[in-house]
């Protein structure tokens, strides 16, 4: 009789995960109040009440003076590009193993993506290789917050300000991550999260760009509101309202405004029992042989998991496929994938662009990224992370249960 789930066997997790979202009675008090109130669309001219406050409150807690409210994680790329200036004949270094957002939204500016590859312990973007790839065109870098993790932002920091180039840190997995003790968002020129239904924080759809600088602010209030100028214009720059040239309108609802608010008031203990459970995961994976967690590095203080990702050697396992261990972890009620497609195969360049030349006919490669697609990352959702120590074991579990029974699948 068969051991494993994949072939008939008894699953070892049979028991709800964590739900997610997570929501109660203050987010339908929230909605609620919006819906009374009868203001509910994006802020013209100005943000909305409830906009406002959120803006507020959360840049304030990620290390900024500025939040700026639109629809979505991608937008917010596309309108912090924008404000830094990115078009077309710029370059944008951007890394390969990331959500194909990181690279359209600079598709969408008509600047050229540079894709990188990643560090082999940490899946972030390697400052080596983004040294390798600045040119005289090169305009902006977007980091990624990705697995839990980060790239060198010390180092990336030091690049950017030696060549002059905007640092946009992609935040869309970073909520409340501190890098030393710098929040995530504020240590660049511009930081960009999402509320997209899985992240950290959501509201179904959403996003902010929060910075410090108070001339992209102004920039991006512009751009996201259809070049309407905020009280004074643009700080230090002449121009006068519906002069701004990209402008589209990309606001955020005050429904989706409120219901952040409540979830903003949950991210802290949230984050610090993702945090725990990654670091208990990490620590229980290590003494398996055949996988191998991503690596944080330790100046990061603040992370949790968005997804959380290790790698799987199929050597160990009896030369049984990565996709195959997916689909065995899956029957044990482990909820499991693996990354999205590298942007240089994700990506669609159009036949006229630079990029094209670049990624379809010279076919570049990225070994990192391609085998962690390819072969070996093994990714598990953040949802996972809100349970307890006894949920995360039975994760371990059932992997050492796929081990002992390799024979089973191999």
């Amino acid at each position: 009789m068969a051991s494993l789930a994949v072939r008939g066997g008894k699953p070892i997790r049979s028991r709800k995960w964590p739900s997610w979202p997570v929501f109660d009675e203050r987010e339908v008090k929230a909605v609620e109040e919006v819906i009374r109130s009868g203001y509910w669309g994006g802020g013209v001219g100005a943000s909305g009440p409830k906009e406002a406050e959120f803006e507020e409150k959360f840049s304030r807690s990620h290390g900024c003076k500025y939040g700026i409210c639109v629809a979505n994680g991608t937008v917010a790329l596309h309108v912090a590009l924008l404000a830094a200036g990115a078009g077309p004949g710029d370059e944008v270094i951007v890394p390969a193993l990331t959500f194909w957002a990181t690279g359209s939204a600079v598709l969408m500016t008509g600047a050229t993506p540079v894709i990188v590859d990643v560090n082999p312990e940490t899946y972030c973007m390697d400052i080596d290789a983004v040294e390798e790839a600045i040119t005289d065109r090169t305009k902006a870098v977007i980091p990624v917050y990705n697995y839990g993790s980060a790239p060198d932002m010390d180092r990336l920091l030091k690049v950017c300000r030696e060549h002059g180039l905007v640092l946009i840190e992609d935040c869309a997995r970073g909520h409340g991550f501190v890098w030393r003790d710098k929040p995530a968002g504020s240590i660049g020129d511009m930081g960009c999260f999402s509320f997209q239904q899985g992240k950290f924080m959501t509201a179904g759809e959403g996003g902010i760009i929060i910075t410090n600088d108070e001339t992209y602010a102004y920039r991006c209030y512009a751009i996201k509101d259809c070049g309407r100028l905020r009280a004074g214009g643009i700080p230090g720059e002449g121009i006068k309202p519906h002069e701004v040239l990209n402008w589209y309108n990309y606001r955020m609802t005050q429904i989706q405004a409120a219901i952040l608010l409540v979830q903003l008031e949950r991210l802290w203990e949230q984050v610090n029992v993702r945090q725990r459970n990654q670091v208990y995961l990490d620590k229980r994976l290590r003494e398996i042989d055949g996988i191998e967690p991503v690596k944080v590095d330790e100046r990061l203080t603040k992370h949790q998991p968005w997804p959380y990702c290790f790698k799987y050697d199929s050597k160990s396992f009896g030369g049984v496929s990565r996709d195959k261990f997916i689909m065995a972890l899956r029957a044990e009620g482990i909820p499991c994938g693996k990354p999205h497609p590298p942007l240089h195969v994700a990506l669609h360049f159009p036949k006229w662009s630079e990029a094209y030349k670049r990624y379809v006919e010279s076919k570049p490669s990225y070994p990192i990224s391609e085998k962690a697609y390819y072969e070996e990352a093994v990714e598990l959702p953040q949802y996972l992370f809100l349970g307890t120590s006894e949920d995360i074991d039975d994760i371990v579990e059932a992997i050492l249960k796929i081990k002992r029974h390799i024979d089973e699948i191999a």
